[in-house]
């Protein structure tokens, strides 16, 4: 057993199997070919949306374009479209699936585990915490869920540790190629996800401290011999940044648009009992998605226990220790109101326990509590992977996978969550599942791509939309209830169809107002699509 760790390929090889059999275990192999769905179904596939409108009408990159026509001719944006871009592209190539969507975020988070690992291996003797470290992230309930998904939150946060290990190896080696690549990628995960900050914060902190000859003072490194260059590097990826979002909130505003999120929502300008609500579902519902229960201990344990060793830390891993602290309170301040529902969220925070794990590695590394209790720190290693392997699995079903097994006899899946996920399957069910195949037979009735419909209900901007890939407009089942005129308003916006998922709603007064408009086209799987007269 000691030697087939004692090389680093066999180390990777070993963590290599342990990300297969999590793959099967989360059930991977089937949900890859999942279309968007369960948690968060909203913003996959408004991801989705800006995907196949590269597809379909051009790979023009600064023009992407939802399904959704609230803005002019649906053009929106909100991060910058490399990965539907990217996708697109390989739609291009491979054909049009959504499994390579998925493929491509869960490669890049894959891609980051294993260099965080053999990052640890590099500067810390212990394989066993290094494995452990890594596996703690892999068998995070939120990483689990959204690292084959489509949301961007996860690349960013995996491109961002990427490039926080090659700061880190430039930092130690001076090899200045691992600067420019760090660079390189912690300007992309800024790009694609602002709040995955932490990487680009650190290299501009140590960088900046050897251009303006601040080393003595904070202690630092000597990093360049020639600063001109990185200082030109550093001014570029500042500008690439502060011009895409420039960019991004002029193309918004000036197509009329704001379903994207270009703005924070802190904590003080909420009311006391919704503070009070969105706090209690943070601690409750958030961060045992975060990291499960026992890890989450664990991770508050180590911050203590690094703060309480802190001056045994290198220079590099205390600033760093501290800005990532810094970063994990004062985001969740400023984006406080979405803890109500927004898991996702929380993905960018992620850097804070790598952080705090490669300080805890550094501390313990220049102990000998790993050679002195091997047989213990093995027991303990195994069981929590075991744990977190079996849990993190049986969340990710519960969300995924209607009538799980593993979820049926896993004990620690409270029978509250598992009435929600049931009700929010047959919901989904009864509702706009039923127009997720529907789109040829638009075609075969003559209802083009770019003819409007009005599709009710849908609260989303883009889930019906982009199931039957068609221009138009969604109508939340609440607002057709409670505003009788409602419907009214789209008979002067040229839509031509109306699509129904719900007949029933044909009893409401919104529907009798425009009835006379249209006349029924067909019906399939109790959906209804009618046609203006």
């Amino acid at each position: 057993m000691v030697k087939f760790f004692d090389s680093v390929f066999k180390k990777n090889i070993a963590l290599l199997l342990f990300v297969i059999i999590l793959f099967f275990l989360n059930f991977y192999s089937k949900t890859i070919f999942y279309r968007p769905g369960s948690i968060h179904q909203w913003r996959q596939t408004d991801c989705l949306s800006i995907t196949k409108n590269y597809y379909e009408e051009g790979m023009h990159f600064l023009e992407p374009k939802i399904h959704y026509q609230g803005s002019f001719d649906g053009k929106a944006v909100s991060e910058f479209p490399i990965l539907n871009y990217t996708v697109a592209f390989l739609w291009k190539i491979f054909g049009e699936h959504e499994f390579i969507y998925r493929l491509l975020e869960y490669l890049i988070f894959i891609t980051a585990m294993f260099v965080l690992f053999n990052t640890m291996l590099r500067y810390y003797r212990s394989t066993l915490f290094a494995f452990f470290s890594v596996s703690i992230f892999l068998t995070s309930p939120l990483l689990a869920y959204y690292s084959l998904n489509f949301i961007a939150d996860v690349p960013a946060l995996s491109i961002g540790i990427i490039a926080f290990c090659l700061f880190l190896r430039f930092y130690t080696s001076k090899q200045i190629k691992f600067f420019y690549f760090a660079l390189l990628l912690a300007t992309l995960a800024v790009l694609i996800k602002a709040s995955a900050l932490i990487a680009l914060c650190v290299l501009l902190f140590f960088a900046l401290l050897d251009i303006l000859g601040l080393t003595k003072f904070f202690k630092t490194e000597k990093l360049f011999e020639n600063k001109k260059m990185p200082l030109t590097a550093i001014v570029v990826a500042i500008v690439a940044i502060f011009s895409w979002y420039r960019f991004a909130l002029a193309y918004n505003n000036n197509n009329s648009n704001n379903i994207f999120l270009l703005t924070l929502l802190p904590a003080w300008e909420m009311g006391e009992d919704q503070l009070i609500y969105n706090l209690k579902f943070l601690f409750n519902n958030l961060f045992p998605i975060f990291l499960n229960r026992p890890m989450f201990f664990l991770f508050m344990a180590l911050v203590i226990f690094v703060t309480a060793k802190y001056k045994e830390l290198s220079s590099f891993l205390r600033y760093c220790f501290v800005f990532s602290a810094l970063f994990f309170a004062v985001y969740i301040l400023l984006f406080f109101q979405v803890f109500s529902v927004h898991d996702y969220y929380l993905s960018n925070l992620m850097i804070f326990p790598v952080i705090t794990f490669l300080c805890t590695a550094h501390i313990v590394s220049e102990t000998n509590f790993f050679n002195t209790n091997k047989s213990f720190v093995r027991l303990f290693v195994i069981c929590v992977i075991l744990f977190n392997s079996m849990h993190s699995a049986a969340v990710y079903r519960l969300r995924t996978v209607e009538d799980d097994k593993l979820v049926y006899w896993f004990p620690f899946i409270t029978e509250d969550e598992s009435k929600l996920a049931k009700y929010l399957a047959w919901d989904y069910g009864n509702s706009i599942k039923r127009i997720e195949e529907i789109t040829p037979d638009l075609r075969s009735h003559g209802i083009k791509r770019e003819d409007f419909v009005l599709a009710i209900p849908d609260q989303s901007f883009d889930i019906s939309l982009y199931f039957m890939d068609q221009k138009g407009f969604p109508i939340s089942r609440d607002h057709f209830i409670n505003d009788t005129t409602v419907a009214d308003q789209f008979l002067k916006k040229h839509v031509k169809y109306l699509v129904m998922c719900d007949t029933t709603l044909k009893q409401q007064i919104a529907f009798k107002r425009i009835a006379n408009h249209f006349e029924t086209l067909f019906t399939k799987n109790s959906v209804e699509v009618f046609k203006l007269k």
